[in-house]
């Protein structure tokens, strides 16, 4: 991909041609996230009035409603926080206290549904909540949630991974997205809660390594790459190993995903791939511009690289 690529270009026509309005909870929190994910990556309010806009729409038509237990509010406090509606980001997590469970112990929805993607629903904002206004009193069920989700879904996602199944490849990815979201949010002090989570988000991001390609789903496939290059990024995973072919994967859906804005859903793991993207991108020409004495193009760098 060109690094003169007009992403916010890109965006705005999402934003005119899809639209939010009609948009399930689930594509518009995934894309309200993303942009916010963005302005973090460049240090922007741009598009801060529209996250902004949105959630007060949202609020106002009563949308966000915590009686319903969906597990979709809890990514609306994700963009809450992203904003700074951090008083509306305490009032959704208080759907914590209600919110049905298995057996086992994690969060389901009101439709009873078992699902590794829990973790991205759910889990993230419930750290993320906990650090920065629950005072860290419920870190213990947040790790205990993450070891029943694993212990109970895990094992079968990646044999059925490995045998072609693209929804079980699909869970993994946001399970993967979800777990390195909360590891960014937590107080990494706690070490051991850290750690354990590291740990299934390194199992998950192993698995989707040998079985990405048997999806053809370029959502997936960028919520894997955004996974991977902010796991490379925090220095969870092996740069080496990972993160050449996760910056192919976002590269190669480029081309598709300009020519196609209909899906709101691939439109916003598009940008939340970006976002981690740009990060990489810059901490490779840092270190290429500290090595050669100049600054480096993104041509330069595309033959100098043997990564990329």
């Amino acid at each position: 991909m060109d690094k003169s690529f007009e992403i916010k270009g890109y965006i705005n026509n999402v934003l005119k041609e899809t639209g939010l309005e009609g948009a399930d909870a689930f594509d518009k929190a995934l894309l309200l996230n993303a942009l916010g994910k963005l302005e973090a990556a460049e240090h922007s309010d741009e598009y801060k009035d529209v996250i902004t806009g949105e959630l007060d729409k949202l609020i106002q038509d009563n949308t966000i409603n915590i009686g319903e237990n969906d597990l979709v509010n809890y990514m609306y406090g994700n963009a809450c926080y992203s904003v700074g509606k951090n008083d509306i980001a305490v009032n959704i997590a208080k759907q914590t206290e209600t919110q049905p469970r298995t057996e086992s112990g994690y969060f389901t929805g009101a439709e009873g549904g078992r699902c590794l993607c829990t973790a991205f629903k759910a889990l993230s904002f419930y750290m993320n909540y906990e650090t920065k206004d629950g005072g860290k009193e419920h870190y213990n069920d947040i790790i205990a949630q993450y070891n029943a989700i694993y212990a109970e879904c895990f094992k079968n996602a990646g044999e059925a991974a490995h045998d072609g199944d693209v929804k079980a490849v699909k869970a993994l990815a946001l399970f993967a997205a979800g777990a390195v979201d909360t590891l960014e949010v937590m107080d990494q002090a706690l070490y051991e809660i850290f750690a354990r989570i590291r740990e299934m988000y390194k199992a998950a991001v192993s698995v989707l390594n040998d079985t990405i390609d048997n999806t053809d789903s370029q959502f997936v496939k960028l919520i894997y790459a955004y996974a991977v290059l902010k796991g490379c990024r925090m220095k969870l995973i092996q740069t080496e190993k990972y993160a050449s072919r996760a910056e192919k994967i976002f590269e190669k859906a480029t081309d598709k995903h300009v020519a196609d804005k209909n899906s709101m859903s691939v439109s916003a793991a598009y940008i939340t791939a970006y976002s981690e993207y740009i990060r990489i991108i810059r901490i490779t020409d840092a270190a290429m511009e500290v090595y050669y004495g100049v600054k480096v193009s993104y041509q330069d760098r595309k033959k100098c690289c043997s990564r990329i």
